[in-house]
């Protein structure tokens, strides 16, 4: 919904009215949402489409492909814009999709197929209430007054790219904070990162000498609330760990996970990976075990995509 908004928004900017004939306005408006088109990946579960979602649908090259074919094919249908008009506004939609996806922890591999790595700068929610609603309004301003579109619009991405900017610089003050709290002297030992459902709080990882420790900051105030071993990748089950297809899924889905032995007894170890980016309800939204026979062998993977149920199975 955000991201539709954000296109018509755009599209007024163009000159061209809000109208389902228009190319340019229907290019910038479906060239905002086509990227999320990857949903269909659900079809094949849960853990497909999280490992698909801002995948190669959200690279520049896909990005780029996409405003090619869609303004092409709009261009065809409603000949009433020059067909690099319309492509440019179609390109203006896709493109802010990207942008609006990298602001916030689950990122987008932008860079495919030269880079896996989902790039993100932790900045907001998967949806947040502001720039949502400064959206919203400049559309039903749009509506009951075309005249004002473009100037509702216009005021619309300026109070989002205000708002924007306090939070980066919320978050940096944020993280000097913290710094000075916990007596950190690099700034690589903290990341601070939206909350998942508190639009105006952020969570934190403190990479301490000794642990790792998990936290939300209201008001000023950090409150922690999960202390957890440091990562030792020289543990034999942890390295053991780190071969199989589990790891390679975190790595490739979350720059923030932990790895840690969770249980260990007489028969088997189990070697715990957590994404430390969403916390919700006293627990880690995604999570994977990895389970190790008497010979350190991997017998079996496990990822959940939801605390407290059952778990995806990878392999034996």
């Amino acid at each position: 919904m955000t991201h539709g908004l954000i296109g018509i928004a755009l599209s007024t900017l163009s000159g061209h009215p809000i109208q389902l004939n228009d190319p340019v306005f229907l290019g910038c408006t479906l060239g905002a949402m086509l990227p999320d088109l990857d949903i269909v990946a659900h079809v094949k579960g849960r853990l497909n489409y999280l490992l698909k979602h801002r995948g190669v649908s959200h690279s520049l090259i896909a990005l780029s492909a996409s405003a090619l074919g869609l303004g092409s094919a709009l261009y065809l249908a409603f000949p009433t814009a020059s067909w690099a008009t319309v492509i440019f506004w179609t390109l203006i939609g896709t493109i802010s999709h990207g942008v609006m996806d990298l602001l916030n922890s689950y990122g987008a591999e932008l860079l495919w197929p030269f880079s896996r790595k989902k790039i993100t700068v932790d900045m907001i929610m998967l949806t947040d209430p502001v720039v949502l609603s400064a959206v919203l309004l400049s559309f039903i301003i749009s509506l009951n007054s075309p005249e004002l579109a473009r100037v509702s619009s216009q005021t619309a991405l300026f109070i989002s790219s205000l708002y924007l900017g306090y939070r980066h610089l919320e978050r940096i003050e944020t993280r000097d904070r913290l710094m000075k709290m916990y007596h950190l002297t690099k700034k690589e030992q903290v990341k601070v990162i939206p909350a998942m459902y508190h639009p105006f709080t952020w969570n934190f990882i403190l990479f301490q000498e000794d642990n790792v420790r998990f936290g939300i900051i209201r008001n000023q105030t950090p409150c922690i609330c999960r202390v957890l071993p440091k990562v030792n990748p020289d543990h034999p089950s942890i390295a053991n760990a780190l071969e199989g297809n589990l790891a390679e899924i975190f790595a490739q889905f979350t720059p923030y996970y932990h790895v840690s032995v969770h249980v260990s007894d007489g028969d088997e170890c189990v070697v715990q990976f957590l994404d430390l980016r969403y916390w919700a309800k006293g627990d880690f939204l995604y999570s994977g075990n990895v389970y190790l026979d008497l010979d350190g062998e991997i017998s079996l993977e496990v990822f959940h995509p939801l605390p407290n149920q059952k778990g995806v199975q990878l392999s034996y």
